[in-house]
């Protein structure tokens, strides 16, 4: 790569914050910087024009009830770099400057804009805030297309700011299927891909069976589908708790879905990740603890297969054979797109059996498993299945009935997420 020049301009951080009267932007600068700032309707955006920077910034927060959708960034040209700040709503600018760099704070721009009324649209345009000149003109931005801001990054271009690929990135990690390069100071500015510094990692959790498959079921009739409902939901609030990501459940009631439409569901919400929970049951009453299972078309033993037959099976309760989806997925495990699905969710699994552990929840003495789930068959998410423990063993159905452990279980999962995708955006920033 391209070193950038030792005394180049860079955005370091990127800040918004709510007031009563106006949204003010921040953006720190290593140096002062001119600059020209303006608006544009069709779609709503606030548009930053600088001096060509190198794009440093990390997580992005986006106040609530600022109205802001995505900011995305590139070139203009050669010699200027973009910001854009897309909208849902039309505004107008309040003030523009700079501040000097202090002891306590680096040079900074700040804009102050508010929403306005659709009839003051024409008076806001006209307005330019700063005086950078560029050889680009002012309207060198076509309108953004119609998309969900979560699905927006940039492809850096000299000669059009506005190449889009709608795949799903992130803010301040990468998403492991997909590989974007960052701008850092040494990368080379053009051809690059910026990620959407706003989007936050989707994880579908799918609680297994439900409806009228109801799972395993203990000597004391606690039923699986109720468990794995409610260690579900524990997840869901952990990782929600935490902000870095945005989560949703395949179900959040008694009801029965078919295998193959949970896994519908998590590719057609983008998902960026795919957790399935389940509680295993088999003839032994005094084998206990929990297990993390990754796709494979080879089980990893014959009791594996056999709980991977059973469980695949539930869809026959409504009448659905599997076999013909089965052919279709297995002309998709050879592709070299599914091997690194594979791959990566073996990863986040040994990242699961070793964090379990130091959380207190017991695992089998090889935590780490591979079988054929009909639910881990998305050719395109890190998926995993987790076993949590034994419905056929009494203690393991007293600690997945109590919400105090299934708190913990889930605060080891958090953990284990966290740990995974900070270990992926390291291997991609190297």
């Amino acid at each position: 790569m391209i070193a950038a020049p030792a005394h180049a301009l860079s955005i370091d951080a990127v800040r918004f914050g709510k007031h009563p009267d106006k949204i003010r932007l921040v953006i720190e600068l290593n140096k002062t910087a001119d600059f020209r700032a303006f608006t544009l309707d069709s779609p709503n955006r606030l548009v930053v024009d600088l001096p060509t920077y190198t794009w440093n910034a990390g997580n992005i927060n986006k106040p609530k009830g600022s109205n802001i959708n995505d900011l995305r960034t590139g070139m203009l040209d050669q010699s200027t770099s973009r910001l854009v700040v897309d909208l849902n709503t039309p505004i107008a600018i309040q003030s523009a400057f700079t501040l000097p760099a202090s002891n306590k704070a680096p040079f900074r721009l700040v804009i102050d804009f508010n929403a306005i009324a659709p009839a003051q649209i024409a008076a806001a345009k006209k307005k330019r805030f700063g005086n950078l000149s560029s050889t680009a003109t002012a309207q060198h931005i076509p309108p953004s297309p119609k998309t969900n801001f979560n699905a927006k990054i940039v492809h850096q271009s000299t000669s059009n700011i506005e190449k889009f690929d709608t795949r799903p990135q992130t803010s301040s990690i990468v998403i492991p299927r997909r590989k974007p390069i960052i701008l850092n100071s040494s990368a080379n500015i053009n051809n690059a891909t910026i990620r959407s510094p706003i989007k936050k990692p989707l994880i579908v959790i799918d609680a297994g069976h439900g409806g009228q498959d109801p799972g395993a079921i203990s000597s004391n009739k606690v039923y699986e589908k109720r468990v794995t409902l409610a260690a579900a939901q524990a997840l869901k609030k952990q990782l929600e708790v935490t902000g870095r990501y945005k989560v949703s459940l395949t179900r959040s009631n008694d009801r029965f879905i078919k295998l193959h439409q949970r896994v519908h569901i998590a590719r057609k919400r983008k998902a960026d990740m795919f957790i399935s929970l389940h509680a295993d049951s088999i003839g032994d009453k005094n084998v206990r603890g929990a297990s993390i299972y990754t796709l494979s078309n080879k089980s990893s033993d014959k009791q594996t297969a056999k709980l991977a037959a059973r469980e695949n099976r539930a869809d026959l309760i409504a009448g659905v054979d599997l076999t013909h989806e089965d052919k279709e997925v297995a002309n998709i495990l050879i592709d070299l797109a599914m091997r690194d699905t594979m791959n990566q969710s073996k990863f986040f699994a040994n990242t699961i059996a070793a964090t379990l552990p130091k959380h207190g929840v017991r695992v089998l003495k090889k935590p780490h498993r591979y079988a054929g789930f009909a639910v881990l068959k998305a050719p395109d998410i890190p998926s995993v299945l987790i076993e949590m423990g034994f419905m056929s063993n009494k203690q393991d159905v007293t600690l997945l009935s109590s919400n105090n452990y299934r708190r913990k279980m889930a605060s080891a999962l958090a953990n284990s997420i966290d740990v995974y995708f900070q270990k992926i955006q390291k291997n991609h920033e190297q």
